[in-house]
């Protein structure tokens, strides 16, 4: 059983952003957002109210520090209890690899290192523009990536598929868009998976994180993992940025399904006046592993015509299918955006294979220990005697030790 597509005679209603995307299967996830091309315009964005307060530069340099788990920094100073022992890992060659033992958890972890410094084979996206200049479709296949991602934080089937469609959207909204620009994708939520991060750029490099990657719950009355429920209420926050720009471009945006994807397509219309088709989606299977995942945005550029628009509401209706159900049928991303841009003459594709990537270095550890107050410092030293930092990103960890994290903190000093 296919999905029905939303499609009406002659212009949408651009204000109406419907869902779709479900399927026959229960563990599998996809996200359907469609902002209609209703012509030129959009409607205002919904920016939360703004406020300004004085804080006083030690407790901001505290603050600061506290929360490095933000989307920009992805680290976080942790505590060690004081009881807390690391058991030395002895394996002999010959002997059996049990799956919980020492041996398999260095398996894991080169399994992890591999996945962290190259991209996985299979994974790849495309994009290219209708000839007449009035429709761009981007196309991408990463279940790879979001596969490997999930297994860095062993997270749960429904905070798998909320990862993935939030890397998935990231990636497809970064395709195209110049090498040193970032996006960074932040859900601010309510519901028990608390957040979910995506941050990628223009080279096709995305990163992500969910608050709750251990959050459990019922399926939804479809017999569905129901993420919409997991992310609840709150705000979507997007960030693009470049070294060259005065000032970043944000918008904010009120979750309204939870579905990830619709609310990113919601914010392209509300914020940047995009009117676009957005698909995500992610299939875990009965063992909790991602088996599929991937998605497509089709955007609609300014002046475009009558004609244009038909043949797009065409296309997608004929689309018959959600993302993931495409992929597992054998659909490559080229397959999609052929599909997808029928009878409007697309230019030749441009291909760029996607890849998990993180930024976390011991240089951003001591950027971070420059911001923490000298008192608590001391605290951490004389409790631990060292400094230990985990990326949010890929669970990195680093130490500094007590040398290191006094020079570091006494050479930001000196430079102010």
């Amino acid at each position: 059983m296919g999905v029905r597509l939303p499609c009406v005679c002659g212009r949408l209603d651009r204000r109406m952003v419907a869902s779709a995307g479900t399927t026959h299967r229960r563990r599998t996830e996809d996200a359907m957002a469609f902002v209609e091309f209703g012509g030129a315009g959009g409607i205002p964005s919904a920016h939360a109210p703004q406020t300004t307060r004085r804080v006083e530069p030690q407790r901001r340099a505290r603050r600061n520090a506290a929360e490095w788990s933000a989307a920009t920094r992805g680290l976080t100073l942790r505590r060690r209890r004081a009881n807390a022992v690391a058991a030395p890992i002895r394996a002999s060659a010959d002997e059996p690899v049990a799956p919980g033992s020492a041996s398999a958890r260095m398996s894991a972890i080169s399994e992890q290192d591999l996945f962290l410094n190259q991209a996985v084979p299979g994974d790849v996206m495309v994009r290219t523009i209708a000839q007449n200049g009035m429709v761009t479709v981007k196309a991408v296949r990463a279940t790879g990536l979001v596969a490997g991602s999930c297994s860095l934080f062993q997270t749960s089937p429904v905070a798998s598929a909320a990862l993935g469609r939030a890397l998935v959207c990231a990636l497809l909204l970064s395709c195209g868009k110049k090498s040193n620009e970032t996006l960074n994708l932040e859900f601010r939520c309510t519901g028990p998976i608390r957040s979910i991060v995506a941050v990628s750029n223009g080279q096709g490099e995305v990163r992500g994180y969910v608050g709750n990657p251990h959050v459990v719950l019922p399926p939804n009355k479809d017999g569905k993992l129901d993420v919409g429920k997991a992310v609840g209420e709150g705000i979507l926050a997007c960030v693009r940025n470049h070294p060259f720009w005065k000032n970043p471009y944000t918008g904010l945006v009120p979750i309204e399904s939870g579905e990830v994807a619709e609310d990113v397509a919601k914010y392209l219309l509300d914020s940047e006046q995009t009117p676009s088709v957005l698909g995500a989606g992610v299939y875990v299977n009965k063992e909790g592993v991602v088996s599929a995942a991937g998605g497509f945005l089709v955007e609609l550029l300014p002046e475009a015509d009558e004609q244009t628009i038909a043949l797009l509401e065409r296309n997608v209706a004929e689309l018959g299918m959600s993302p993931t159900e495409l992929i597992r049928s054998g659909k490559s991303p080229a397959d999609i955006v052929e599909m997808l841009m029928r009878d409007l003459n697309p230019l030749q594709l441009a291909e760029s294979t996607p890849r998990y990537k993180c930024s976390c270095s011991t240089d951003r550890v001591k950027r971070t220990v420059a911001l923490i107050h000298e008192d608590e410092l001391k605290s951490i030293l004389e409790e631990q005697g060292k400094v230990e930092a985990t990326c949010e990103f890929c669970g990195r960890r680093y130490n500094l030790t007590e040398v290191e994290a006094w020079e570091s903190f006494n050479a930001a000093r000196a430079n102010e």
